[in-house]
């Protein structure tokens, strides 16, 4: 008896042991400090900063493919596969998100899932007998593969840098830097497929992409000390929280987001057509989105300096600087249909209206917590959705009109479409005014537990209330 009693002793001592220094890593050790918090986000934003270069330089691939493809595929098909893969992505991340919640998020996991789709994306469009074959290699398992991605992002930045952490505005704002990327990727890829063809590029792709998205599964572990969401752990289900009053602010910014996303990725992915239909070198034809992707990388780069040195300056200023970049980019695109002859101009011009459409891009984030009042990891997958939507009809109101048009009028109905967004924001914002929107009360995370003085205090204050 007392041989089996000591053994169970030394047993349950061994248990003790091995429980606290799991514990000790976990709440105490490398995942808790704070220099864990900002290898989480420099790995969120290199992660969407990937994928949202490729987005943005497909339009290289459109090109190339218009050209050897000109008889069978039409440059809205083309579009569409360059827009759909992404419009997959975005239109799911509510649903992604939902599923990630309700498996205890489970971050690394969907990170590696999300990595192997891409991968395989990459893979299979390496090896399509033609393009209308892209619609299932490319759109559909990098959709699949970019909704993970994207939803274990937004969900792992907000843990970290929740709306009271001082840098929040920065952190999301970093990841919202598709943009940064088109400044390297649109030459890169245009390089590649002149060097090695399109189904090569696509496979030097693929292995870089899965280096990068893998980088996640070493850093996207939980926020130690942090309790699941509420709203049953869902995304979806938290719809039913949001009071009905709001609804006009939701409407008006899904539709502020669609316009943003229809005018970008009209521009992205038929700019250099536009010019390849005058320049043979594929390299020289992208300098039109080279120009209007580096002008919308220069806010994300100012825009990541201004928060970062001033931490809040931003807040609840957000739709003040979208809705005059909007105006002014409006009246840019009236400008360039006027003088599309031009070329020095429309150089000019291609980074301006970059520029100005660079706030709704870098700012998507915080502009969507702000102008619908939403914590982030609603108003993120909400925002997204309503750009995935966007891309989804893009092709229709662009690349459709400027083949059958030649390119004429292209650039004064990315103006129309820029001055119903802009009436969008006037109106959100004018009606928030009226009616004095709070924040929403919907629940997000529940709170990390406090340290002993913090508790101390905040059942003194709690006490004082009650009496």
């Amino acid at each position: 008896m007392s041989t089996e009693s000591e053994q169970e002793k030394k047993q349950a001592e061994a248990e003790e042991s091995k429980g606290e220094r799991q514990g000790l890593f976990e709440s105490t050790g490398v995942y808790a400090r704070p220099f864990w918090a900002w290898l989480v986000l420099a790995c969120a934003a290199t992660n969407v900063i990937f994928l949202g270069g490729k987005r943005r330089a497909f339009g290289v691939f459109v090109a190339q493919l218009h050209v050897e493809f000109n008889q069978t595929v039409s440059l809205a098909e083309l579009n569409w596969i360059g827009d759909s893969y992404a419009a997959v992505g975005y239109m799911t991340t509510t649903l992604s998100s939902t599923v990630i919640l309700m498996s205890g998020r489970r971050f690394r996991i969907f990170q590696f899932a999300g990595s192997a789709f891409v991968l395989l994306a990459c893979i299979s469009s390496a090896y399509v007998p033609n393009p209308h074959w892209l619609f299932l290699s490319h759109t559909v398992f990098h959709g699949i593969g970019s909704s993970f991605i994207l939803s274990v992002v937004g969900l792992i930045v907000n843990e970290y840098f929740d709306k009271q952490h001082k840098y929040h505005i920065l952190a999301t704002t970093l990841v919202s830097g598709g943009s940064i990327a088109s400044i390297v990727f649109v030459q890169m890829y245009a390089s590649l497929i002149e060097a090695y063809n399109w189904r090569n590029a696509f496979l030097v792709l693929g292995a870089i992409y899965f280096v990068v998205n893998m980088s996640g599964v070493i850093f996207f572990a939980k926020r130690p000390g942090l309790g699941d969401y509420v709203s049953n752990k869902s995304c979806v289900t938290a719809v039913a929280q949001i009071d009905r009053k709001r609804a006009p602010y939701l409407v008006l910014w899904f539709i502020d987001r669609i316009m943003t996303s229809v005018v970008t990725y009209g521009m992205l992915l038929n700019l250099a057509d536009y010019v390849h239909r005058r320049e043979s070198s594929l390299t020289k034809a992208s300098y039109l989105t080279l120009l209007f992707a580096s002008g919308e990388a220069s806010t994300y780069l100012l825009g990541a300096l201004i928060t970062a040195f001033t931490r809040d300056l931003l807040h609840n200023k957000l739709k003040w600087i979208l809705i005059g970049c909007t105006a002014v980019m409006a009246s840019l695109l009236v400008v360039w249909e006027l003088f599309a002859a031009d070329r020095m101009l429309s150089n000019f011009l291609a980074f301006l209206t970059g520029f100005t459409m660079g706030p709704s891009i870098t700012f998507l984030f915080p502009a969507g917590e702000e102008l619908t009042s939403l914590p982030g990891h609603y108003a993120y997958p909400f925002s997204l959705a309503g750009m995935g939507v966007g891309m989804a009809i893009s092709p229709a109101l662009t690349a459709l009109i400027a083949e059958r048009n030649n390119y004429h009028w292209f650039f004064l109905i990315q103006a129309f479409m820029m001055y119903i967004k802009l009436a969008a924001l006037i109106i959100n914002v004018v009606l928030q005014r009226c009616c004095g929107v709070e924040q929403s009360e919907i629940d997000g995370y529940r709170s990390i537990e406090l340290d002993s003085e913090e508790k101390r205090k905040a059942d003194e204050a709690a006490e004082e209330a009650a009496h």
